[in-house]
């Protein structure tokens, strides 16, 4: 085998290894980081008494405790069918985190007048 060949084949095999690697690693602090600035609110409050808020130092901090649990995947199965994420504290909170401020007043007004 030519040794150009050889060489070709190796990197080929190592980044396949690298790309793999990188798409099941889990999400580290850095990921979460990307929630600052985003818009939340816990939806297992009552709907028509919460606000959506900015993701500021306090609450992003929270969400990278161990008391909390974030799962960065977008779901879309939300009541007004906007894109979110979700940060969890066991059965006491659920922030859904929206890009936008007008995405998380939808989803909670959508959840508002579902409770209804």
């Amino acid at each position: 085998m030519p040794k150009a060949l050889h060489h070709a084949r190796r990197w080929i095999a190592c980044s396949g290894l690298v790309l793999c690697a990188a798409a099941v690693a889990p999400a580290h602090a850095d990921d979460i980081d990307s929630l600052k600035g985003q818009f939340t609110f816990n939806w297992f409050t009552e709907p028509g008494s919460t606000k959506c808020a900015a993701v500021g130092d306090e609450l992003l901090a929270q969400f990278k405790s161990d008391a909390f649990k974030c799962d960065l995947t977008v779901i879309t199965n939300t009541a007004s069918g906007e894109p979110a994420r979700v940060c969890t504290k066991g059965s006491e909170a659920e922030y859904m985190v929206f890009a936008t401020e007008k995405s998380c007043e939808s989803e909670r007004s959508a959840q508002e007048s579902n409770s209804e």
